[in-house]
């Protein structure tokens, strides 16, 4: 689908690159001409461009997160917020992927509190839940997005509506413009309105292809009638060869710089939508400028709709995944036990089944509600059978308030002899999450035994905190020692030194020798220390040749020498060969951008600019090469 759109463009495209009628504005003087020449075309923000029902899909999946960790009041605080952060459609895709959770929250909540209350002597048909006004909350929310969805999409058929109106009438004013004799006004005239057309935002989808042809039709017309310099025209379609030009490495570097798979759909329809308003260049380039941005283009395409056939796989494979879960909790479902072991065996099965089903993706939006209610339905179905024998469990209390116990005594042990402060937090943490799955103790003592293993938590938590103010104290003086060394530094800035390097050299390794300093410090005297450093170097940067060779080998070796140098020195080596490689890809480049002025024989003040870019980009590779070989040369030797 997405190729045949693509296809469909290709050819009216191509058709206003062959017609040597300019829909652009010709600039009225040959320096204004010049100046716009050189102006960015593309650097600017991507707007949104409308997409199919397809696409927008394959974009809102790839960017939701992943909901199943967040508890309810989380899930219902993230809801809240993509509700006024977020565009009404993103946000409604977030409240659908959140709302399976949620109600998942909210079911557990229930059957906890019908389980509490049969555990009471209660019977089933007495129990009312009365839960908190997070459901409504949430069940508002969404019902208030749906209708701004709805205002909204009226608004936008108005609006649509309204910019036809004006871009019809705009068509009438280029007609009447045609018609009457020709002035000096004129053109300007025809670039008011023609800047006005490209002003206004979307109109009904059935009327932009006819609208389209009509503005392309009536300023061909004009352009016909116009007896305007053919200088001025030869120079406003070398300008349009520039924005193409670069409209192509643009796209070029989508699917390399980009790996959001919505960002570069709407990038390549803007860089189509760009190509359109860009006016016809000479016809020698004509065809072989609009192939380039033709298999650019179909890159774009070819990789968007590999990914989206990634995407579906990816999707039935969690489908097949998710209906195994399902099978599963079907049969969780029909468990008819009378032994507790069972339940409580079955109860972790069901849970893993959930977590297990929390970790698969999303699968195909036609079967996502009907997979979703289907395993939902056998969970409940377990749980509310499960709940009928809890009025047998009170044995279960017992056995729960014994295991509480047990870590009460491991948490009361690990608080009496603290040795292993990491160790011991995680076997805390571990307590704690043990304690989360183990069900309530009898009434009467479950309040005591919470208190029991809450203050041995504490005690050892305390003491945590006392053990690391000495690792604070002992930040705060590694901080004064890097501001005595900034003090140096900024002495050595004054001094007048024909040479300061090795001074440096030793500055540096006891910077380097200084442990962490408090993290609230740690940017600014960084700053500090990198400004003073750059300020020395700047210094002293007309060092001849030699006094550079040695400074560089000096750097490097300072850098070998700080921890996990080796590395670093490899990072920087890589760094290096990236920009020599860069560089040299540009100016393969600016070469072949020179191949559209080689068969003019005028001199082109375009071709001097690159020409110039070329020498000064040679001069930068020598640099940088001189520089690689005495990091080359550094390496070697240490081996």
């Amino acid at each position: 689908m997405m190729n045949q759109e693509l296809e469909n463009v290709s050819n009216e495209l191509h058709e206003q690159e062959v017609n040597p009628i300019s829909e652009t504005v010709v600039s009225e003087t040959v320096q204004t001409i010049e100046n716009s020449a050189t102006a960015p075309v593309l650097d600017v923000e991507v707007e949104s461009h409308e997409m199919s029902e397809e696409e927008h899909e394959l974009v809102s999946v790839e960017e939701i997160p992943d909901f199943s960790s967040l508890s309810k009041a989380e899930l219902l605080k993230a809801a809240l917020k993509a509700m006024e952060e977020k565009e009404v459609e993103e946000a409604i895709s977030i409240f659908k992927a959140i709302r399976p959770f949620f109600e998942q929250h909210l079911q557990e909540e229930q059957a906890s509190a019908l389980e509490k209350f049969l555990e009471e002597g209660g019977e089933k048909d007495n129990f009312e839940f009365k839960g908190d006004s997070s459901k409504e909350e949430f069940n508002s929310a969404f019902k208030a997005l749906k209708t701004k969805k709805e205002e909204a999409r009226q608004r936008q058929e108005a609006e649509k509506l309204a910019n036809l109106k004006r871009k019809e009438a705009i068509l009438e004013e280029i007609r009447k413009l045609n018609e009457s004799e020709e002035t000096e006004g004129s053109l300007n005239k025809l670039k008011d309105l023609s800047s006005e057309w490209k002003k206004i935002k979307p109109v009904p989808k059935e009327n932009v292809e006819e609208l389209w042809e009509k503005y392309r039709v009536l300023v061909e017309i004009f352009y016909d009638r116009l007896s305007i310099n053919n200088e001025l025209k030869d120079l406003d379609r070398s300008k349009n060869l520039d924005h193409k030009i670069e409209l192509i490495a643009h796209v070029s570097k989508l699917i390399v710089d980009e790996t959001s798979i919505k960002k570069i759909l709407m990038s390549v329809k803007k860089y189509q939508e760009d190509w359109r308003n860009i006016g016809p260049v000479a016809k020698e380039a004509s065809d072989d400028i609009w192939n380039r941005f033709k298999v650019e283009v179909d890159k774009v395409y070819d990789f968007i709709k590999a990914k989206s056939a990634e995407v579906e796989e990816e999707r039935n494979k969690n489908l097949e995944a998710k209906k195994e879960l399902l099978v599963k909790a079907k049969e969780l479902a029909d468990l008819k036990s009378v032994r507790i072991k069972d339940w409580m065996e079955k109860t972790t099965v069901s849970n893993e089944l959930m977590e297990a089903w929390k970790k698969i993706g999303h699968v195909p939006m036609a079967v996502r509600d009907q997979v979703w209610n289907d395993f939902r339905e056998a969970r409940n179905t377990f749980y509310n059978n499960k709940n009928h024998f809890f009025k047998a469990m009170h044995a279960e209390r017992n056995a729960n308030l014994k295991a509480k116990e047990v870590l009460c005594e491991t948490a009361e042990s690990i608080a009496g002899t603290p040795i292993d402060w990491n160790k011991q937090t995680e076997q805390l943490k571990k307590l704690q999450e043990d304690w989360k799955k183990i069900g309530p103790a009898p009434d009467k003592v479950n309040d005591a035994v919470w208190r029991r293993f809450r203050t041995a938590c504490d005690s050892f938590f305390e003491q945590k905190a006392q053990r690391y103010a000495s690792v604070k104290e002992e930040q705060v003086q590694n901080l004064e020692a890097k501001n005595v060394i900034i003090t140096k530094l900024e002495a050595l800035a004054a001094a007048e030194m024909d040479n300061a390097f090795q001074e440096l050299k030793k500055i540096q390794a006891e910077w380097n020798g200084i442990g962490y300093v408090p993290a609230n410090a740690k940017d600014e005297i960084n700053k500090k220390y990198n400004e003073l450093l750059d300020k020395l170097y700047g210094k002293h940067k007309q060092l001849n040749k030699d006094m550079r060779h040695d400074r560089e080998r000096e750097n490097f070796e300072l850098l070998a020498s700080s921890p996990n140098g080796a590395q670093k020195l490899y990072r920087e080596e890589k760094i290096l060969q990236e920009r020599i490689k860069g560089m040299k890809k540009d100016i393969e480049t600016w070469d072949n951008n020179l191949g559209f002025f080689k068969s003019s024989s005028a001199k082109n003040p375009m071709a001097d600019q690159i020409n110039s870019k070329i020498e000064i980009a040679k001069k930068h590779i020598l640099d940088l090469e001189e520089k690689l070989k005495v990091l080359k040369d550094l390496k070697q030797s240490a081996q």
